[in-house]
């Protein structure tokens, strides 16, 4: 939570217990103190959190949407409760069509527009571009490595290193396993069918593809002594 001090100067929480019937606001920049009142404007919740980062300067960033999309797909895809970020779309709007209370000398005048006149009417009812605002979720993987080999079909492997690779092509191999000891861990290390065309540029400032998650959040993938870069 404390991260996000990071792009932050304040955080702001306003939270509302099912069973207190006032809502309250936790507030703090930082600097080892917060204030919890009584939020003035009442029950605006109803039940539940929401966290409200007031950015920096230089984080004005993170409001973009893909900004926001890309940061939540690399950290957090395959945290098990659903991630949305609201987007703006562009829809077809069919244009409003005129009230049908005229009288039958205007029905008339209809049938005998030229066919000119019926273009441009044709023109005027053409859809029209609306911007809308949608929550659209951005963590729909799942963590399969979590679960039982015997459990996983050969279709979800596949579909799952096209997911996290983005490669058109079935892999060669790969290997699902359990690692107990000292430290327990559970795997998967796909091959790639291809080497990746631009493999031997930029060699030794290439980072190796392999990801260490914890509870499903990404915690590093930079592993040059783990795994040699052969």
């Amino acid at each position: 939570f404390y991260s996000a001090f990071l792009v932050a100067d304040k955080v702001t929480v306003t939270s509302k217990c099912n069973d207190d019937p006032t809502q309250h606001v936790w507030e703090s920049s930082a600097d080892a103190s917060f204030t919890v009142v009584p939020d003035p404007r009442g029950n605006t919740l109803g039940r539940g959190s929401r966290v409200t980062l007031h950015l920096k300067e230089d984080a004005h960033d993170y409001l973009s949407e893909d900004k926001l999309k890309d940061a939540a797909k690399k950290y957090s895809q395959f945290i098990q409760f659903p991630i949305y970020v609201k987007v703006k779309k562009e829809v077809d709007v069919e244009a409003e069509e005129d009230d049908d209370d005229d009288d039958k000398e205007d029905e008339d005048d209809v049938e005998t527009k030229d066919d000119e006149e019926k273009e441009e009417e044709e023109k005027e009812s053409k859809p029209t571009k609306k911007t809308v605002y949608e929550w659209e979720q951005v963590n729909t993987q799942k963590a399969i490595w979590l679960r039982a080999k015997e459990d996983i079909t050969e279709e979800e492997y596949t579909e799952f290193y096209k997911s996290i690779s983005k490669d058109y092509l079935d892999p060669l191999a790969y290997t699902h396993f359990n690692a107990e000891g000292e430290i327990e861990f559970k795997s998967i290390l796909y091959l790639p069918k291809k080497a990746p065309f631009d493999m031997m540029d930029n060699y030794w400032t290439k980072r190796s593809e392999v990801k260490l998650f914890v509870r499903r959040v990404l915690v590093a993938e930079k592993f040059e002594e783990l795994l040699p870069r052969y």
